[in-house]
């Protein structure tokens, strides 16, 4: 068995959800076989997770839907939604399918903490490398269109060099400071902040190119992971991989930076503490071979997933932040 039929297997078995949780094993799946390359590695892992956690089983009997729409933001119709857009990409072919649900629905790239996004990023990688992952794509596409949840864009510019203060300034607004320190939960706080009127006028996103865009945000999260250690702030920096990834299936990449931006921020002020500090530079002399071979054995899913992305983006935005990160997730 090779790669893809391992991810097929299980893929064909399991859904994308675990209860209230996320089904990880894909994208451990093709992150593990594409930092280290073996394949015995990558079934004892699935082995170990699957005995582990409590994976909902893909539902044997379903509705029929008759458009995507039908299916959006409704997770009891997973499987519902991929027979549809299976039966879409053996008409169009995945490209196509995949461009026009990327480009259709991009106000939905932080639903479920990102991981939608994720799912298809790791899926299209996979899939680039290994035909035969076409399914996974599908199953990918499926997943995002029945966990969507649609977040709100700011349209505020400001020049990168000044986002920690402008930061510093969301942070310390009463009005956003009262619902950070509300006692309700993480999705409530989001859902609280994109009806506030207010905060969708000061909230902000950064002027200028492209590159620069990638490279201020990543000054702006890398820090406050590296500083706290924090999951939402990890899947904001695994996000912004995903994103990235997907770069050539977006119409308007320069807008999707914008949503991705005023994602990653509302996320951000959804964490008790934030320090964008930087720290001293001790990890620079560490190369990425030095950092993948750290996570040889680890266990830990997000350590896994956060290595894989921050190489895959230290290939195109090299910052030692990116190695820091890692280290900060596998040491603590």
């Amino acid at each position: 068995m090779n790669i893809s039929g391992l991810i097929n297997e299980y893929g064909r078995k399991y859904s994308p959800y675990m209860g209230d949780l996320v089904n990880h094993l894909p994208m451990i799946q093709i992150a593990l076989f594409n930092l280290y390359g073996d394949l015995d590695k990558v079934k004892n892992f699935t082995e170990a997770y699957v005995e582990k956690e409590k994976i909902d089983l893909v539902k044997e009997e379903y509705p029929v839907v008759s458009s995507i729409e039908e299916a959006l933001g409704n997770r009891e119709l997973y499987e519902s939604c991929l027979v549809l857009i299976n039966k879409e990409i053996k008409e169009k072919g995945v490209e196509e399918v995949l461009r026009r649900i990327l480009n259709t629905y991009p106000l939905g790239l932080s639903s479920g903490l990102f991981h939608t996004i994720i799912r298809v990023a790791y899926a299209v990688e996979g899939y680039k490398a290994d035909k035969d992952l076409e399914e996974e794509v599908a199953r990918a596409l499926a997943y995002y269109i029945t966990a969507y949840r649609e977040g709100k864009v700011f349209t505020r510019e400001i020049h990168g060099y000044d986002i920690i203060e402008e930061m510093e300034a969301l942070i310390n607004d009463p009005n956003i400071s009262k619902i950070r320190n509300s006692e309700i939960t993480m999705g409530q706080k989001l859902k609280t902040l994109y009806n506030d009127e207010e905060y969708l006028k000061t909230g902000f996103i950064i002027e200028g190119e492209e590159v620069n865009k990638v490279r201020f945000l990543l000054n702006l999260i890398l820090p406050a992971f590296v500083n706290s250690n924090d999951m939402v702030i990890l899947h904001c920096i695994t996000g912004l991989h995903a994103v990235v990834a997907l770069k050539d299936y977006f119409d308007d990449f320069d807008r999707i930076l914008d949503i991705i931006t005023s994602f990653i921020i509302t996320h951000l002020l959804t964490v008790d503490k934030l320090d964008f500090t930087n720290g001293n530079n001790t990890f620079l002399d560490f190369s990425w071979r030095h950092i993948i071979c750290l996570c040889k054995d680890e266990t830990d899913v997000h350590a896994l997933k956060l290595t894989y992305s921050c190489y895959e983006l230290g290939k195109t935005h090299d910052t030692v932040g990116l190695k820091k990160a890692i280290k900060k997730r596998i040491f603590g």
